[in-house]
């Protein structure tokens, strides 16, 4: 069965204004063309500054080139207005990022619930997917722990749980394992060859860490702006 584009990318440049009175700016990406398919993990290696969280934060619609078009299936997102784009990010892509960013004031369950709501699910129907959801990372009896309570790689699970509880085409990782120890970095990545493995999920990961990545099913590079396959 040939195997479904779900992303596609073409000639994407980015670049940052430093300097509005002499126009001048750092040019990040400079003419990226990826495709990615359905139900792979794909892991973005690079330098720091290279990009990589740019090309992860564009490909899911949280930022915009400055040229180039992304394609979620047969829709420019490029195209969307903000209401559209942010209904899409709710309903197709789950971010997990490298500090976690669970709200402290909340329990796991309740931050794990937080997408549901978003979504417009009662609280009843949005906690009970989320205990739905919390054994597939291993924390249900950890469900009413507040952030604080829990270690990094818990909370980076919890975080994992959050982005898949609205069952995402794609999961977004910007350095999942980057303030975590080599064992519970392990622990993290084999979470995510296992539900990529049982839910079928698109993962797309920038990470530093080179051993791991070359785990996935594919490893690119960014490299002075250019993307390039290992």
């Amino acid at each position: 069965m040939e195997k479904q584009i779900i992303i596609r990318c073409s000639n994407i440049r980015k670049k940052f204004i430093t300097d509005k009175k002499s126009n001048s700016f750092l040019q990040v990406l400079r003419g990226i063309d990826l495709e990615i398919y359905e139900g792979e993990i794909v892991s973005i290696v690079g330098s720091s500054g290279a990009g990589k969280s740019t090309l992860l934060h564009i490909l899911g619609g949280l930022d915009k080139p400055s040229e180039g078009e992304v394609y979620w299936g047969e829709k420019n997102i490029s195209e969307l207005n903000d209401e559209s784009l942010a209904r899409l990010r709710t309903k197709e892509v789950g971010f997990v990022f490298q500090f976690h960013h669970l709200l402290p004031e909340f329990t796991a369950l309740e931050n794990v619930a937080m997408p549901q709501m978003i979504l417009g699910k009662t609280l009843t129907a949005a906690q009970d997917s989320a205990k739905s959801v919390l054994p597939l990372v291993g924390l249900a009896e950890r469900s009413n722990h507040k952030p604080s309570e829990l270690s990094g790689g818990e909370q980076q699970r919890i975080a994992i749980a959050r982005a898949i509880v609205n069952k995402p085409k794609v999961v977004l990782a910007d350095e999942p394992t980057g303030n975590l120890d080599s064992a519970t970095s392990e622990e993290l990545f084999s979470l995510i060859q296992r539900l990529n493995k049982e839910n079928k999920q698109t993962f797309i990961i920038a990470t530093h860490n080179e051993n791991l990545a070359h785990r996935s099913h594919r490893v690119l590079r960014i490299e002075d702006g250019k993307l390039f396959q290992l």
